[in-house]
C-alpha cells in the first residue's frame, strides 16, 4: 500500500469514527472522492443530500409527543426580553445571523 493511499485510509477511518459513519461508507472510497471535490461540488452534493432526504415521521412525532405550545403569555415574554435585548443593543443584525449561517449551512450561498 502506496504511502498517500494508506494515509487516505487512516484518515477515511478517523472522519468515518469522528461522525458516526458505517464501516460500509468508509470501505466505500467515496469519502477520498468527496475530499477531492471542489468547494462548489461540496455545496452542490449537500444540496442534492438534503433535498432527497426524508424524515422519519415517526421519530419526529416521538419527539413532539413530549412537546406543548406555547401560551399567549409565555410567548409575549419572549417578545417582550428580546425587544429589551435589542434596546440594549445586544443580539446579532440580520445580516451578521445570515453570514453565519452561510458560513455553517453551504447550501445558503
Amino acid at each position: 500500500m502506496g504511502k498517500d493511499l494508506h494515509k487516505n485510509v487512516v484518515n477515511d477511518a478517523a472522519i468515518a469514527h469522528t461522525y458516526g459513519m458505517s464501516d460500509e461508507l468508509r470501505d466505500s472510497g467515496l469519502l477520498s472522492t468527496i475530499s477531492g471535490l471542489s468547494s462548489q461540488d461540496k455545496a452542490c452534493l449537500i444540496r442534492f443530500i438534503h433535498e432527497t432526504e426524508n424524515p422519519n415521521l415517526d421519530n419526529f412525532e416521538e419527539i413532539n409527543d413530549d412537546m406543548q405550545p406555547y401560551t399567549m403569555e409565555e410567548l409575549n415574554a419572549r417578545i417582550d426580553e428580546t425587544e429589551a435585548e435589542i434596546d440594549r443593543g445586544e443580539g446579532k443584525s440580520f445580516e451578521e445571523m445570515m453570514n453565519g449561517f452561510r458560513e455553517q449551512l453551504l447550501w445558503l450561498k
